[in-house]
């Protein structure tokens, strides 16, 4: 392979990569800005929640004195069974809009971190590489990210590790299976809040209608 091919070569193989990275982020940059509403989903199923849980206490509280004059025993059993429904999904819902939430704000935090870092390293770099350069120096100075993930995998508790190098190989193998995964997340986050939010409204054309 002559000189040009190889220039020719490696200049695919850079394009290629910068190619890549532009998909990737751009993808990335969608999928942020979808699950980001993740926490607005959260505070409304919060709201439900928290009506749902204080209705089926009062019910439970009062229920001799709802079976005597409004409702049949049989009634309040299924106004109850659709309350706890509705409950349940939204737990499910909470517990998925975690994972969002963590995901937004560790991506936020590291993205940020690893600015700065990058900003400082490119700096230094520059320095060292003109002093390698006006002395002919024997020396290379790279950074390799690969290597501080390999490290952080080492460094996470036993327990957990193997979850770790998991996600991570996926992550390295299919750039985008993290932002395929988060917004599967964030949609089975969106399906179960549709399931509280029907049950809850159950729950009052229900009792309006056992009146």
């Amino acid at each position: 392979m002559g000189a040009s091919e190889e220039l020719l070569e490696s200049t695919k193989n850079w394009r290629d990569i910068v190619q890549l990275n532009a998909r990737t982020d751009s993808l990335n940059a969608f999928v942020d800005a979808i699950v980001s509403s993740s926490s607005e989903v959260d505070k409304i199923s919060s709201w439900t929640l928290g009506a749902g849980g204080a209705i089926a206490g009062l019910i439970i509280a009062n229920i001799d004195k709802l079976g005597a004059k409004h409702f049949d025993i049989a009634d309040i059993k299924v106004m109850l069974l659709i309350l706890t429904s509705s409950i349940l999904c939204g737990l499910a819902q909470k517990s998925l809009a975690l994972k969002c939430a963590v995901h937004v704000q560790v991506k936020g935090v590291l993205s940020l971190k690893l600015k700065e870092i990058m900003t400082v390293f490119e700096l230094y770099e520059e320095k060292i590489e003109q002093q390698i350069n006006k002395h002919k120096l024997d020396l290379t100075i790279d950074f390799n990210l690969q290597e501080v993930i390999t490290r952080f995998v080492e460094l996470s508790p036993f327990y957990i590790k193997w979850l770790v190098k998991k996600q991570t190989s996926k992550t390295i193998a299919d750039p985008e299976y993290g932002p395929r995964l988060i917004l599967k997340i964030y949609y089975r986050q969106n399906l179960w809040f549709v399931l509280q939010a029907i049950a809850f409204i159950g729950f009052i054309l229900f009792t309006v209608l056992s009146l």
